[in-house]
């Protein structure tokens, strides 16, 4: 009841919530989350495997109806077609699944990447901020980084209006709910792009000016990959805004950029595992300049 002094069990929820996390903690959760990651990605392309193979089965039928007419509705074709459905309903849910989840992992190390550079405490609410499949309690809530100004509007206005924010059809979801907490984290990047948010230009210059030159290469080439692939969606809305015809060079652009859109997560994962493994030594040369201050 709302006035009642909390349990001491809630108590140490919070406290442990704003515990901070020490870098062993943090390298051990990030590997573990690597580790869930390559397993979330195996199933995600192996249901993409059995989609296509259920779609290649259905062609086959099709191509082979009009040489053996027969009964409209026959039990085996109504199957194949469930069964491609089921398929194609699996592979699209394992990859909203693995975006979310490798968009997760990739948010927390880019957190431990600037709280190694800058020197930032990680506290354990805000590496659970972006979990899927989780909620959080209001005092959970209140530790995570406040919502910027653009995409407090944004939502407000989404609010207001009842309509959907974001590119799906979900609707407005309390804060707690991963999908809230996920705008309120990474705003225009999640809600226009469905990634995280990556540091602007100016941070990701100081970063990388102050992570040891060979992991600074490895992060710039990675982050870059991220936003190539990302912005490729933003390329492909505005060619299927076209309505006239396409030049054979547009249409291979399309699948061009196709392509690439559909590598956002593993290019999501491959710049999470970068950061990861560069951790050590960024935190390593960042140890020796303060010792040198001292």
């Amino acid at each position: 009841m709302d006035g009642q002094p909390a349990s001491p069990a809630a108590e140490f929820a919070v406290y442990e919530a704003a515990a901070e996390m020490t870098a062993d903690e943090i390298d051990e959760t990030l590997s573990a989350m690597a580790r869930a990651s390559t397993a979330l990605l195996q199933e995600c392309e192996a249901a993409q495997q059995r989609m296509e193979e259920w779609d290649d089965l259905s062609e086959a039928e099709i191509r082979d109806r009009a040489g053996h007419p027969s009964l409209p509705y026959r039990p085996e074709r109504v199957l194949l077609s469930i069964r491609l459905q089921l398929a194609t309903d699996s592979a699209k849910r394992y990859r909203d699944a693995a975006r979310e989840f490798v968009s997760w992992w990739t948010d927390v190390a880019m957190a431990a990447w600037k709280s190694s550079v800058l020197g930032t405490p990680i506290v354990r609410a805000r590496v659970g901020g972006a979990a899927p499949g989780t909620l959080m309690t209001k005092e959970e809530l209140a530790l995570l980084p406040t919502v910027d100004e653009h995409t407090r509007q944004l939502l407000d206005l989404s609010a207001f209006l009842g309509v959907p924010n974001g590119t799906g059809d979900a609707p407005i979801l309390p804060d707690d709910e991963p999908e809230a907490r996920r705008q309120r984290l990474w705003g225009d990047f999640w809600i226009e792009h469905r990634i995280p948010a990556l540091p602007e230009p100016q941070e990701l210059d100081l970063l990388l000016a102050r992570t040891p030159e060979h992991a600074a290469e490895r992060l710039r080439t990675t982050a870059e990959a991220v936003i190539r692939a990302a912005l490729a969606g933003q390329r492909i809305s505005e060619m299927e805004d076209n309505e006239g015809p396409w030049t054979s060079t547009e249409m291979a652009e399309y699948d061009r950029l196709s392509e690439q859109l559909s590598s956002v997560t593993t290019r999501l994962a491959d710049f999470a595992q970068a950061i990861s493994m560069s951790l050590p030594e960024v935190r390593a040369a960042h140890s020796g300049r303060s010792d040198d201050r001292g």
